[in-house]
């Protein structure tokens, strides 16, 4: 696929994202852009044939325990992913009203990128052109473009982006093959391995992913793991990010996610013992202080002990605790 080609997809699936919004209400924008060329309206189709794979999540008997887990409210909001209208064109313009927001065109990314890395239990706040930041957590690598400003690229570990929102000029952000574009947005993410975590504090952020696209507004969390599978959750708003005040919200989360956000935190690694691994933790962590107080509030809450091994620190059973 060339590159203009890729570009004319993004702009199609933003278009098909954004006009399932029920709030949207521009559709003479979406009109004059599908008309414009052939070529809009095949990209547009093409689009919508992969968000099936969303419908196809949403329409299994099991969809709620297969995309939303964990919910902290009853009857959580979900994500708006339903599938978009498909548009017939009739006599030289379009039959149906269409719905969208201004022609949203991604240019390629051409000027030099600057690294940023911040070691284990540092933090570094970028502010961009537009003013935008980008809040880096501890172990963390971006790379962004001081040019435009509306580009970044997660290598791994975590970081809060707080975006000034210009809808002629999305702000997107790379992890691997996955694509993020903001709406309006503060949002969170990391990236550990194989797995990526999105989370929307404010806003909307657009993922897009190897078997689709989804909006996700405030509250919403996509895990995505291997293979491109991804699963939905709903999370406090106020929750998302909140490691740069000094707070760690977890939600049923396996120790060895525990882990891996005290490792960033904290600055010296900790790693869950195979005993509990898969053990899971829904509360709080504070981990202002001393890293050696931050374990020692930790353990108890966690139900583990934390032992300095000389390398790390390790979470095990307590003494005589059984499996």
């Amino acid at each position: 696929m060339t590159e203009e080609t890729t570009d004319l997809m993004d702009t199609a699936r933003l278009w098909m994202v954004r006009a399932s919004d029920s709030n949207f209400a521009q559709w003479d924008d979406l009109t004059e852009w599908l008309e414009a060329d052939p070529a809009h309206l095949a990209a547009y189709e093409a689009a919508l044939e992969e968000q099936s794979w969303v419908d196809d999540l949403l329409n299994q008997p099991d969809a709620a325990s297969v995309l939303y887990q964990d919910d902290v409210t009853d009857e959580p909001e979900q994500p708006q992913v339903s599938r978009a209208r498909r548009w017939w064109l009739g006599g030289g313009a379009l039959a149906a009203s269409l719905a969208a927001v201004a022609v949203l065109t991604l240019q390629p990314f051409t000027s030099q990128m600057i690294e940023v890395q911040t070691g284990p239990g540092e933090h570094r706040t970028i502010t961009l052109a537009d003013g935008s930041r980008v809040i880096l957590n501890g172990d963390t690598r971006v790379s962004y473009d001081p040019e435009s400003g509306r580009h970044a690229e997660l290598a791994y570990g975590e970081a809060l982006f707080e975006i000034e929102h210009d809808e002629s000029r999305p702000f997107v952000v790379m992890a691997g093959d996955t694509r993020l574009v903001d709406a309006g947005t503060v949002f969170n993410v990391v990236r550990d391995d194989a797995a990526l975590e999105v989370g929307v504090a404010e806003g909307a952020v657009i993922y897009e992913g190897v078997k689709g696209s989804v909006r996700l507004n405030p509250g919403d969390v996509l895990t995505q793991v291997a293979r491109g599978e991804v699963r939905l959750s709903r999370a406090d708003p106020g929750s998302v990010g909140s490691w740069n005040e000094g707070v760690l919200h977890f939600q049923n989360a396996p120790l060895t996610k525990v882990a891996n956000d005290l490792t960033r935190a904290l600055g010296k690694p900790v790693r869950a013992g195979a005993d509990v691994g898969g053990l899971r933790y829904t509360g709080t962590i504070a981990v202002d202080g001393p890293p050696d107080q931050v374990v020692a509030r930790a353990a108890p809450l966690l139900g583990v002990a934390i032992r300095d091994n000389g390398k790390n620190w390790e979470m095990t059973l307590p003494d005589g605790a059984s499996r």
